[in-house]
């Protein structure tokens, strides 16, 4: 009996962005099919996170169509595109930094409570257990991400990497179908990154899907099952890491900067 083929949960259709007269993206195409961790790399300036943007409406395409599930994500702001189930990270954390942590993955978890407004605002019965449940969930996640002891300190006094941990757990918290994670290795030491490969891989089997773009190469081609490689706006390779790593062009796009390596 023949395997079902994969189902495409986020596709890129000649999408286009332009400032002015710059191209900052022309006419990339790629996919990303349920259940795939898909990393889109390329050096300083590719257009990696002005992707990003255009997907999670961020930034509007001059052309082209960014889809989810077949249906289109141009003109959809972004907590409409979030809503949907495509979720994104940021280079910089954006967490709120006078509030702990655990009360920044409780703001995650109320956006997604179940109940109808007019049950919060009467507090019936069952939004005292809707509560209880998603205070449990919330004290889950810190304890999946390994930051559990820092449940009650202000997000602005966790050391860096757990403050990019957390910020990740919150967009775990809202339960995506697609997890977009902008350089969330970004000031990890080695050791931080390599727990947080398997951290990924954790997720994935959340039944998530991952489109990831990050500088550690060996972050990239350890959890990938897809690369997708940008220079100046353009896909100049896509395929598995095995592939990628020794790509000619891709090797000559990283001169100058760090070519990947296993």
């Amino acid at each position: 009996m023949s395997q079902a083929p994969p189902r495409t949960v986020l596709e890129i259709d000649q999408l286009c962005v332009k400032f002015g007269g710059l191209v900052a993206i022309s006419s990339m195409s790629f996919h990303v099919d349920h259940g795939e961790i898909v990393s889109l790399i390329g050096p300083n300036g590719a257009g990696k996170t002005t992707a990003f943007n255009a997907i999670t409406g961020y930034l509007q395409p001059s052309s082209g169509e960014a889809r989810f599930l077949d249906k289109s994500l141009n003109g959809l702001k972004p907590n409409q595109i979030a809503e949907l189930g495509v979720v994104r990270t940021f280079q910089k954390t954006s967490l709120f930094g006078g509030n702990t942590a655990f009360e920044n993955i409780m703001i995650a978890l109320h956006r997604q409570g179940r109940q109808e407004l007019f049950g919060s605002l009467l507090r019936l019965p069952n939004m005292h257990a809707e509560e209880r449940r998603l205070r449990d969930r919330a004290d889950e996640i810190l304890e999946f991400f390994g930051i559990a002891a820092r449940r009650d300190e202000l997000a602005s006094a966790m050391p860096y990497g757990e403050q990019r941990l957390l910020e990740v757990a919150i967009g775990l918290a809202t339960e995506p179908e697609v997890l977009l994670l902008d350089e969330p290795a970004s000031g990890m030491n080695p050791t931080e990154t390599m727990s947080f490969v398997r951290m990924v891989e954790r997720i994935r089997e959340q039944d998530i899907t991952i489109l990831l773009v990050e500088h550690d190469m060996r972050m990239v081609m350890g959890v990938s099952d897809r690369v997708v490689v940008l220079n100046q706006g353009e896909i100049i390779a896509s395929g598995p890491p095995s592939e990628i790593k020794h790509d000619p062009e891709v090797v000559r796009a990283y001169l100058g900067t760090s070519a990947p390596h296993a």
